[in-house]
């Protein structure tokens, strides 16, 4: 199962700053959580991204898991040390207490797993997953469909998720019926001025017609 986790806002803590610490740190950053990095040595890049995502670090070497008490309010815990025993114990620790848990060298006590992601121009992200089987062939893999699939899908493709994402938030304020909120964002879909004038890259114009519709029908229904 794919699951597309909400952590923005959320406490998580990283244990090791190594290489693939490094890596999570990275992936996290761009998320909008609350990363607490705990790591005896902390390189320059986890230094960087201190500046860049408003890191807390904690320059101490882990030998037990006592330290993880002042972190029982996280949500996802990061067992990524090049200690394979420590990293049991970390996530051993973690899943008693119901909190969300990844090691870096056992996806048997991972409650999750990294996913070879495509990503293009940051509004699609397509998952190629070997079920934890093989991360180096998910690589792989990706690498192979990447080009295929940047080139099938178009810029009006991209530029209608942006103008969904829009609308989606207008129509909230407009209409409380999700199934008609649904049809009227489909409705822009099939709508052929909307389309043309998005292929024209007219985006505001897009807006405009989007809330004036918007208003109108609020009108039409308050009579």
């Amino acid at each position: 199962m794919i699951i597309d986790l909400d952590i923005e806002n959320k406490n998580v803590l990283v244990i090791g700053a190594g290489i693939e610490g490094t890596k999570k740190i990275r992936l996290l950053g761009d998320h909008k959580c609350n990363i607490t990095v705990i790591s005896e040595n902390i390189g320059p890049d986890v230094v960087n991204y201190k500046k860049k995502y408003n890191l807390k670090t904690i320059t101490k070497k882990i030998t037990d898991v006592d330290i993880l008490n002042e972190f029982d309010d996280a949500f996802i815990i990061f067992a990524v040390t090049n200690d394979k025993h420590l990293n049991r114990k970390i996530t051993t620790w973690a899943r008693q207490r119901k909190i969300l848990t990844y090691s870096v060298d056992d996806s048997q006590q991972s409650d999750f797993g990294f996913l070879s992601i495509i990503d293009i121009e940051d509004s699609i992200q397509i998952a190629v997953s070997t079920l934890g089987k093989s991360p180096v062939m998910a690589k792989i893999i990706r690498g192979k469909i990447e080009d295929a699939i940047k080139n099938i899908i178009v810029k009006a493709d991209i530029d209608n998720i942006k103008i969904q994402a829009f609308a989606r938030e207008q129509a909230k304020k407009h209409i409380e019926n999700p199934k008609e909120r649904k049809e009227f964002l489909r409705s822009l879909i099939n709508n052929p001025e909307i389309q043309g004038l998005i292929s024209k890259n007219n985006i505001d114009k897009v807006k405009e017609r989007i809330i004036n519709t918007l208003d109108k029908l609020e009108d039409n229904n308050g009579r």
